[in-house]
């Protein structure tokens, strides 16, 4: 990968600086707006954002010693790092995710385009604690204390990281100072999806969940099985009777097969149809009662989490 630009502007500006200042960053119309949230002690909710005119780099160190799970909703995030060995450079493009470990690092961090990230942020006592049998491969890296693990990021875990940040940014919107009551335990509930789809990612399957075809056979059943009916789902263990699997056989098969769990999966195609519909000029209470949805906001807040925005604004654009 090639090094930052040296025509992008460098500003000096260290992580806990960013975090506990005003949290902007930029220069010359390119602007960055980061959000912070602290959702318990030692789990953070961190949204950065920008439409960046052009490229920005910051110096960076980090001083705050968290595991980061990100994912990329836009733009384009660029980072290089020194160790006592080497320089280590990743980039980031929007639809990744990543699990970063990177205590007392220097470096440069570059973004372009328009941007936005969701972090979260878990000291790593805690997350020993919520996940004491980590993946081998990533425990050995935080224990050397570096880690960078880059993924594609599944649907499921784009379209929560995009919920968490519309639910923050609308509370700033409304001038609220803070979060509490359920808003705040509903995203202290997310960032622990988050971090925990983070992890199925990069986990290692033993050997013995290595898929035959026959399994794979029978998990496209199990697939059609799910589909057919997107008024409502039906039980894994109803998708195991049917295909003949065990029920962890189909749990981890989807994911492997299909990079989706099975309920993220059914809600991806439900989603799908519903839009289809819309664009279509179906009336939105039909469409949510077409798609099984008794309640019309319940609808909308499932569209809203899949594609960012109501099923009414989606018409009104239409």
């Amino acid at each position: 990968m090639p090094p930052a630009s040296s025509s992008a502007p460098l500003i000096q500006l260290p992580i806990s600086n960013l975090l506990d200042g005003d949290g902007r960053a930029g220069t010359n119309g390119s602007t960055c707006t980061l959000s912070r949230l602290e959702l318990q002690k030692g789990v953070d909710l961190v949204v950065w954002k920008g439409d960046l005119a052009e490229p920005i780099t910051l110096d960076v160190y980090d001083d705050w010693h968290r595991l980061n799970f990100s994912c990329a909703l836009g733009g384009q995030s660029q980072f290089s790092m020194n160790d006592r060995r080497r320089e280590h450079a990743y980039l980031l493009d929007q639809g990744m995710s990543s699990i970063s470990y990177t205590p007392e690092c220097r470096g440069q961090s570059m973004y372009r385009g328009k941007l936005e990230s969701v972090f979260v942020s878990v000291d790593p006592a805690l997350m020993d604690t919520l996940v004491p049998d980590l993946p081998r491969t990533l425990r050995t890296e935080i224990g050397a204390g570096r880690c960078y693990i880059q993924n594609r990021a599944a649907a499921e875990l784009q379209a929560t990281a995009r919920a968490m940040g519309q639910r923050l940014q609308r509370a700033q919107m409304r001038g609220e100072t803070e979060i509490t009551g359920p808003s705040r335990l509903w995203l202290l509930g997310q960032a622990l999806v988050v971090a925990s789809l983070a992890l199925e990612s990069c986990s290692e399957p033993p050997a013995s969940d290595a898929l035959s075809l026959d399994d794979m056979r029978r998990l496209r059943r199990a697939r059609d099985l799910l589909l057919a009916d997107l008024t409502q789902a039906p039980t894994i263990a109803m998708l195991a009777a049917e295909t003949g699997l065990p029920i962890m056989k189909v749990k981890r098969g989807f994911r492997q097969l299909f990079q989706e769990s099975v309920y993220g999966l059914f809600q991806r195609e439900r989603m799908l149809e519903a839009r289809k519909r819309l664009e279509a000029e179906t009336p939105v209470m039909l469409v949510a009662s077409d798609l099984g949805y008794t309640n019309a906001s319940h609808f909308a807040t499932a569209f809203r989490k899949q594609y960012g925005v109501a099923p009414s604004t989606l018409k009104r654009r239409k």
